[in-house]
């Protein structure tokens, strides 16, 4: 009653009060963000677990399912996507909005840790939050001075070795990625005609020039020690020359016998 007896009494006042309520109304009306279709955050965590050389469908059995089963159930969870690609395996999981991540990333790694094994050359998982709109917030492109007919592909290593790495570093900074350029490959040219004359098979050269990597060969046990045994097949580029594919009379055939072997950018796949 006493609020109604002043505004009775005190009309001007009202009026006043009520005009400027409606002025920082309209202000505050015209700083709303306004979309047509309106972006609802949805938390998502990615899992990415590379093994190197392997191909997609031993990532699927021996990385991707074993995930997959762990995480069923996850709470909040309403989504999990797999991928399984030469060398690595992503699985995406999408929550409810809302959802407390700290909470979701524990529940997550818990999980994970029930995974009995991964394979010996698989790394560790490694996992990172996003959102469905995120987008990159900077964008950096390098390109030669005036004057400087250097290739631009030949600051790829440059690139990503130093300039990313340095990125990546810098506060608040969550992940980067290198875009253009052309990677470098070990390509090896055989020759059929040196093959033939050495009676070198150019499939049987090829599976073993292809085929050097290390492999792990499990566990042994010397009296109180466990030792892990692998075997360290992998050649380097400068080793490769001498690799040996065949003996012939007592002499070993190489690969740099019957092939050309050379370190060099890989073929472009498109332009921009």
């Amino acid at each position: 009653m006493n609020l109604t007896r002043i505004s009775l009494s005190n009309p001007v006042a009202v009026i006043v009060g009520i005009l400027l309520v409606s002025l920082f109304g309209l202000i505050s009306i015209a700083y709303l963000p306004i979309q047509l279709i309106p972006v609802v955050e949805r938390p998502v965590i990615k899992i990415t677990t590379n093994w190197r050389a392997a191909a997609p469908k031993e990532v699927e059995a021996e990385i991707i399912e074993p995930q997959e089963n762990v995480l069923r159930g996850l709470p909040g969870m309403t989504k999990l996507v797999t991928e399984s690609s030469r060398g690595r395996g992503k699985v995406t999981i999408t929550f409810n909005s809302g959802i407390d991540m700290q909470r979701a990333l524990l529940d997550v790694l818990s999980r994970l840790n029930r995974v009995q094994r991964y394979p010996e050359d698989a790394s560790e998982p490694i996992l990172s939050m996003v959102g469905d709109n995120t987008r990159p917030i900077a964008w950096l492109i390098i390109k030669p001075l005036p004057g400087n007919k250097r290739p631009i592909n030949t600051y790829q290593d440059f690139v990503e070795d130093v300039a990313q790495t340095r990125l990546e570093r810098v506060p608040g900074v969550a992940q980067s990625e290198a875009f253009g350029g052309q990677k470098k490959e070990i390509r090896i040219t055989f020759d059929p005609y040196l093959a033939a004359s050495l009676g070198v098979e150019l499939p049987v050269a090829a599976k073993l020039a292809g085929g050097a990597k290390d492999v792990s060969g499990g566990t042994v046990n010397v009296g109180k020690r466990r030792y892990t045994l692998r075997f360290a097949g992998r050649y380097s580029i400068e080793d490769l020359p001498g690799m040996i594919i065949e003996w012939r009379d007592g002499k070993p055939v190489r690969l740099s016998d019957v092939a050309k072997i050379e370190k060099r950018f890989k073929d472009k796949q498109g332009f921009v």
